[in-house]
């Protein structure tokens, strides 16, 4: 009895989510009604709220089932080892950029003007939370660097280069973005040069 409760809780749930961003695609999230979500999904109020207790509810656990599955794409090259050298890393293990490219659609909703919550900074955050909780970089001995800041720094960084690439409409290929990551991530500059515009002479 109640793995059949749980399984038409699920498909319930399934139904709003769905139904929820086929909407959001047609209209703003202010603009949309519990009454037409249920109306499309063929359920009740009594059903949504026995799940959601606002609208916005439902949204940030649509937002939070993406984030999941986001971090486990970032994860996968490395979810069978515990030591990762980025210089002996494989970019093909690397599915973020195909993942991305798939669920295009999805992910210009989100970064748009539709929903009234900062897309980017969730992705920014989520990528933040699982270096600070998952990784432990070897530092040179003597290092000034605190880690906490160098996984910030990094973590901000990749959802820069992730956002940018979406909003450009993916204007190289995963396994090109897949080998600039890396060579980002391994990349260490000393030296830059100012560039100043020369008056005419």
């Amino acid at each position: 009895m109640t793995d059949s409760l749980d399984k038409r809780v699920l498909r319930s749930k399934t139904a709003l989510k769905e139904t929820f961003v086929r909407l959001l695609f047609q209209k703003p999230f202010q603009q949309l009604s519990i009454s037409e979500i249920v109306r499309e999904a063929n359920y009740n109020r009594g059903t949504f709220y026995a799940h959601y207790a606002t609208k916005d509810e439902l949204l940030h656990e649509v937002i939070q089932d993406v984030l999941d599955e986001f971090i486990r794409q970032i994860q996968h090259p490395y979810q069978s080892i515990s030591k990762v050298n980025l210089k002996e890393m494989q970019t093909d293990d690397i599915t973020l950029f195909t993942y991305l490219k798939e669920h295009a659609a999805l992910y210009k909703l989100l970064l748009s003007d539709h929903i009234q919550v900062d897309f980017r900074y969730q992705i920014a955050r989520a990528i933040e939370n699982l270096f600070l909780s998952e990784y432990e970089y070897e530092l040179e001995e003597g290092t000034l660097i605190d880690p906490k800041w160098l996984y910030i720094y990094r973590a901000h960084g990749v959802a820069g280069l992730l956002i940018r690439w979406i909003e450009e409409e993916f204007p190289t290929s995963p396994q090109y973005m897949s080998t600039q990551i890396v060579e980002l991530m391994l990349l260490s500059t000393e030296v830059f040069h100012v560039k100043r515009e020369r008056s005419a002479k």
